[in-house]
């Protein structure tokens, strides 16, 4: 196949799908202004993003050209070929993150249209530790950042603990689709406040009310704004409070 050309160089598309961990998929895709959406590599090659230099084997593009995402590896699972194949081949990358460098295999690395990195996500098995506002958390499925590079999401492990003024609150989501780690259930907005967070553990008491998770599948969403304190969950609860009007504690 032709070489495509993309903003950061000509790349060889996949016309050839007989390796046994080649997925079926279409090797090049247009946006409807004609720019290249998305383009599937016949052999993962080098390309040099102004994040840095990476291995890509699928690369996928905003309408003006910019890079989207990049995979290091896209491989087909399957009976022949699992995911503990394909982490074998993972490159490892250094980046620096909310000032401290973290050494990850990276699944797929999303970016801003400017080019800075929004997210990383990681492999199944992988972990990282990275420090937030909130300390050290550890996350199995990656982080998200600001384009400034301090930390907007992350998903914590199990067992994770959040000091706040109301108090101890231990965040923690099921996400049975873990596909990307951005708009994790854990936010932080830019000068480093907690946004919200998901819990199964953690109870929300407001005056003589009580609200806790019905199970894994319907964790409590806890929402902070000015003065604000949301709740949502299991069915259909939405509710909203004043902190200056109300006594809120979790526990």
């Amino acid at each position: 196949m032709d070489k495509v050309k993309t903003r950061y160089g000509s790349f060889t598309a996949c016309s050839d799908s007989s390796d046994l961990r080649k997925k079926y998929r279409c090797p090049v895709e247009y946006h409807l202004n004609g720019n290249v959406r998305s383009v599937y590599l016949q052999d993962t090659e080098e390309v040099t993003l102004p994040a840095g230099r990476f291995q890509a084997e699928l690369m996928t593009f905003y309408e003006d050209g910019n890079i989207k995402r990049l995979f290091p590896l896209y491989g087909q699972l399957s009976s022949y070929w699992g995911v503990e194949d394909e982490v074998q081949n993972a490159p490892e990358y250094v980046f620096a993150l909310n000032g401290q460098d973290l050494k990850v295999r990276p699944q797929c690395i999303y970016f801003y249209p400017s080019g800075e990195i929004r997210s990383i996500t990681l492999w199944p098995g992988d972990s990282i530790t990275v420090t937030t506002p909130k300390g050290q958390v550890t996350s199995k499925l990656g982080v998200e950042v600001y384009e400034d590079k301090t930390i907007r999401s992350i998903e914590p492990v199990f067992g994770t603990v959040f000091e706040t003024e109301y108090g101890n609150a231990k965040p923690f989501m099921v996400r049975k689709h873990m596909l990307h780690a951005e708009d994790a259930s854990s936010r932080f907005d830019r000068e480093g406040n907690l946004t919200g967070f998901a819990t199964l553990q953690t109870k929300v008491e407001v005056n003589d009310r009580v609200f806790k998770a019905g199970d894994y599948r319907s964790p409590l969403l806890i929402n902070f704004e000015r003065g604000i304190i949301g709740i949502r969950g299991a069915n259909d609860l939405s509710v909203w409070f004043n902190t200056a009007h109300y006594e809120i504690r979790f526990s």
